[in-house]
């Protein structure tokens, strides 16, 4: 984490105040956020896990997030630090000055790519048909929500790779643990429950995934989650919380 010297003097800069936690918690209300997160069956048998697919995990960099996805998240540090998270800065604030967690901090920690293209894609249209085209799979309908899939679906789908699976299979299967190492750790969302199809067709080809900037989405979705979770009527928070439990950083 990056920090300044001093805290602002002038708390009129602080103008979103009247709408941050922070306020009722000044006037004696108290909460704890709890961080989602979906038991994912890779994560707790990655030693496991068929070393054909561990090869394309770490070519394409999601291999080392796999390795620290079971880190035990204290909801107590995360409440603390977002209370002290402002939105108009981007930045904790503490007593010793402002922190923050830095680009740097996430390919440090999770080994992700920093400098690559944009993770963006498309967000609409029937996204569910790639699953056929790129895991092998049409998912039921009823663990589809719009371009959503839960993740508990591919979670039981993929599991342990055939011992006679095919190049194509052992593909698909890459592909069906990046999308829940997506899902699940590194951009879940409030629900922990499901992940957005729009990453899919990124992996489509593999060998060209580690070409997009992953720690960029990765670290704006944790932006935009802890801005979410200064308001008080939020009792849960979605983003990598990883990163604020391993967070050390840099002056």
């Amino acid at each position: 984490m990056a920090f300044a010297r001093h805290l602002p003097v002038d708390m009129s800069l602080l103008r979103l105040q009247d709408k941050h936690v922070v306020k009722a918690i000044w006037e004696g209300t108290e909460r704890v956020l709890r961080p989602r997160r979906h038991a994912i069956w890779i994560s707790k048998h990655v030693d496991e896990l068929d070393e054909r697919v561990m090869n394309i995990l770490q070519a394409t960099g999601f291999d080392h997030i796999l390795k620290v996805s079971n880190m035990e998240i204290n909801h107590v540090l995360v409440t603390a630090l977002v209370e002290r998270w402002r939105i108009e800065t981007h930045t904790f604030h503490f007593p010793v000055g402002e922190s923050t967690i830095a680009l740097e901090d996430v390919a440090l920690q999770l080994g992700l790519p920093i400098e690559g293209n944009v993770v963006t894609g498309l967000s609409s249209g029937p996204l569910h048909l790639f699953c056929e085209q790129l895991l092998g799979q049409l998912p039921p309908e009823n663990t589809v929500r719009g371009n959503r899939i839960k993740l508990s679906w591919l979670n039981n789908t993929f599991r342990q790779l055939p011992y006679d699976a095919t190049d194509v299979v052992v593909q698909q299967y890459a592909r069906a643990y990046i999308l829940i190492v997506i899902g699940s750790i590194l951009m879940p969302d409030t629900s922990a429950s499901m992940v957005h199809l729009m990453y899919l067709p990124l992996l489509a080809d593999l060998d060209n995934v580690r070409s997009y900037s992953w720690a960029s989405a990765a670290l704006s979705c944790l932006y935009r989650a802890l801005d979410h979770g200064t308001r008080l009527d939020q009792d849960n928070i979605r983003g990598c919380m990883i990163l604020l439990s391993l967070g050390h950083g840099k002056e």
